[in-house]
């Protein structure tokens, strides 16, 4: 886990499947906030900014899904 959460976040964009795949959807969000938490590898930190952030409301569980990955 050498890169932050908000890079990996990044491989995952793709603005063709934002509509049926929330995990590209929450990257996209994530890269257009500027105040996102970019250097971050904390989960607390990251987990509550997403929780804490009405526009990421319908998106906690594909942020779960995506920590997972980040961090295996």
């Amino acid at each position: 886990m050498t890169r932050s959460f908000y890079h990996f976040s990044q491989t995952l964009r793709n603005a063709n499947k934002i509509d049926s795949d929330p995990e590209a959807a929450l990257a996209e969000l994530i890269f257009r906030d500027t105040d996102f938490p970019k250097s971050s590898h904390d989960f607390q930190e990251v987990s509550d900014y997403i929780e804490l952030n009405s526009r990421y409301t319908h998106y906690v569980q594909a942020f779960d899904d995506m920590w997972q990955k980040y961090s295996e």
